[in-house]
């Protein structure tokens, strides 16, 4: 078994090597800012210093950025299970749950036709802003793992305890795990133009334009069943895995990219748009991949593992496919602000993510919401927001506490994806000038 610990060992540093060097997180640039999660993503057009870099890079040569600002490691992301979820599992933390409780869940796992982990994090190692320069380094990451309905069971009661203790044939097709992190490095810089829509009858008119370059490194591993069967009295397990070579960095990928955007304020009215990756280059170096095939059998007297490492063009179709398609596609974000009194913003936001399941997306696709911020005391700044999702909704709260300067942010949210309650958190402890 020490081989297959080997193995997998390389599935997990290969996902995690990236994401530990390196929210609303829509792409691989992640969130910087704790005030944009408490708001639940309407941020497009608020975003300001080194904020904007990930938000709306033309905002970086528009009226109250400040001149200088920088973000050390602002974190967050959000973790969710279904259909049996992690507060059905917290009613019954140290305690024994019993078996019509387990059994209960095994049936609403068999109803949903699988049982669904999904993580989303990010994490911004560095992000700055000098007038309209801005420069951001940081890291995402996902993990997608799903249990069929049969592997469910076995974890819940083996292959006997829902059979009147008579074992049974168990199947686990449908089982498998994805992950993926990125690092991205992103260079900002915004272009004030004397364009004016109104001609100056609603007040002092603004208007810019952003681009953003950026270098995105990947890696990712994918497994899935092969044909596991828990029988009567025997076990023969077969699981498929992908993932880089242990001599290629963990490195699997590599591309450039480039985003747009624009930026416009009038009197107590803000507007920003941004496209997202009008081009992306990036793609998965199959080179840098192997195959292995984790097999074993064991039964009361015996047990064999083996793991072969082949090419990685002899692994299944089904995940070189995957594999392949994967890309970082088009996204649109629109948003606008209104600042009905000094101490009150209004927000709203539209995120569009373009391309079907091949696209390359770090939570939900497609976002619309409001939000807000309230500075009844200017240092003690309160944020909320709501947003329909892709699949459900989401709600989030946050505050933050200002000083000589510098935010302390903490934000949380909570996000309905079909059956998934999944919930999130992001905290920003340093943060200057922005």
């Amino acid at each position: 078994m020490s081989a297959n610990r080997a193995v997998m060992r390389r599935v997990v540093v290969s996902a995690a090597t990236i994401s530990i060097c390196a929210g609303v997180l829509s792409a691989q640039l992640p969130n910087s800012s704790a005030a944009a999660f408490g708001m639940a993503g309407n941020y497009t057009a608020m975003a300001r210093g080194y904020e904007a870099v990930s938000w709306n890079p033309a905002n970086l040569a528009m009226p109250g950025r400040p001149f200088l600002s920088i973000g050390l490691l602002p974190a967050g992301g959000t973790v969710g299970m279904d259909p049996v979820g992690f507060s059905m599992l917290g009613d019954y933390g140290g305690l024994l749950v019993d078996s019509a409780v387990k059994s209960s869940w095994v049936d609403l796992v068999r109803a949903s036709g699988r049982q669904r982990t999904r993580v989303d994090m990010g994490v911004t190692v560095i992000a700055l802003s000098i007038g309209p320069i801005g420069f951001s380094l940081g890291a995402s990451q996902y993990v997608n793992m799903d249990l069929s309905p049969d592997m469910f069971e076995a974890v819940m009661f083996g292959n006997a305890g829902l059979n009147n203790g008579q074992a049974k044939v168990l199947d686990f097709a449908g089982t498998g795990m994805e992950t993926a992190a990125f690092g991205t490095g992103a260079v900002s810089f915004a272009l004030p133009l004397p364009v004016r829509f109104t001609g100056g009858l609603l007040g002092p008119e603004h208007f810019a334009i952003g681009v953003t370059g950026k270098v995105v490194a990947g890696t990712m591993a994918i497994a899935q069943d092969g044909g596991s069967v828990f029988g009567t009295s025997s076990v023969n397990y077969s699981f498929p895995v992908i993932a880089p070579m242990e001599d290629s960095s963990f490195v699997g990928g590599i591309g450039t990219g480039a985003d747009l955007s624009a930026s416009w304020q009038v009197g107590r009215w803000k507007v920003g748009a941004l496209i997202e990756n009008v081009f992306n280059s990036f793609k998965w170096d199959t080179t840098k991949f192997e195959y292995t095939s984790l097999s074993g059998y064991f039964d009361a007297d015996s047990n064999s593992s083996t793991d072969t490492t082949l090419a990685y063009g002899q692994a299944p179709l089904a995940l070189r496919e995957r594999i392949a398609g994967q890309k970082f596609m088009p996204a649109i974000n629109v948003g606008m602000s209104f600042k009905p009194t000094g101490f009150l913003t209004i927000t709203a936001d539209l995120h569009q993510q373009m391309g079907g399941d091949d696209a390359i997306s770090i939570g939900p696709k497609n976002r619309m919401g409001v939000g807000a911020e309230l500075r009844i005391l200017p240092f003690i700044p309160l944020r909320a927001g709501v947003a329909s999702v892709t699949d459900g909704w989401q709600a989030a709260a946050g505050l933050g506490v200002r000083l000589l300067g510098l935010e302390i942010g903490l934000s949380g949210s909570v996000r309905k994806r079909g059956a998934a309650t999944e919930s999130g958190v992001m905290i920003s402890a340093f943060g200057l000038g922005h």
